[in-house]
């Protein structure tokens, strides 16, 4: 089974991460891809990851961002990311100021993403933006988009994301940034089929995020899934 990180940052931003940087590390513990999309503070722009991907192909999977209060644009950087080969969207609600939920804003990205097979992943602390509730209106709101809840809603609000997680269908947790306890509860309590592996990179431990899904998944089966299966699966690898 493929081993997939879900969530890395390359670029330039909050840190300066190239394509190379991440695959380098992938060869640190054996991670045979990984899905790769800008950093999404202040201005920033989706060129470098095609790049990066062009040299890595079978390593890296390109993923946009989008700021969707750039409403002139946004939709359009989305669509045109999706026809060049883009596999999904990153949205970070806290960093850019919206609410996940948005109706003028964000609708119309999980549109362009329904209609081109997209997977989204979002950052899910818990703040107002980007708290598990918002996860969940708009997972019953587009119930054919796979959707993607970053850090699980820690640090206070990861037991109703697990609730939340449960009662969508198209709603995974993903595990970066989450202590061993949380960790160990969420795939206890959730099931491996909807928690999906990430590293938050190039910020997090990346053995640690590594070691803590390997000490607290139940089965072989269930490491596997969580480490790289399930999202496989969203992004019909």
């Amino acid at each position: 089974m493929l081993k997939i990180d879900a969530h890395s940052h390359a670029g330039e931003g909050a840190a300066k991460w190239s394509g190379q940087q991440v695959v380098d590390r992938m060869d640190t513990i054996g991670v045979d891809k990984t899905v790769i999309f800008p950093f999404t503070e202040g201005f920033f722009h989706n060129e470098d990851i095609p790049k990066y991907v062009a040299e890595n192909p079978d390593r890296l999977i390109p993923f946009c961002s989008v700021n969707p209060w750039n409403f002139h644009t946004a939709a359009d950087e989305l669509e045109k990311c999706y026809k060049e080969g883009f596999k999904g969207l990153k949205l970070h609600p806290t960093l850019c100021g919206f609410r996940l939920s948005d109706h003028k804003l964000v609708d119309p990205l999980f549109e362009i993403t329904q209609t081109y097979g997209g997977v989204i992943i979002v950052h899910g602390s818990a703040d107002l933006y980007n708290c598990p509730l918002e996860f969940d209106r708009m997972a019953r709101r587009f119930p054919k988009v796979p959707l993607l809840m970053a850090h699980c809603g820690f640090f206070w609000e990861w037991e109703l994301a697990i609730e939340l997680a449960m009662e969508n269908d198209n709603l995974y947790l993903e595990t970066s940034r989450v202590p061993g306890f949380e960790t160990s509860k969420i795939i206890e309590k959730l099931g491996a089929e909807k928690v999906i592996w990430g590293t938050d990179g190039p910020f997090c431990d990346y053995e640690w995020e590594y070691k803590k899904i390997e000490r607290y998944a139940k089965t072989e089966h269930d490491f596997d899934m969580i480490m790289g299966g399930n999202i496989a699966n969203l992004l019909k690898l």
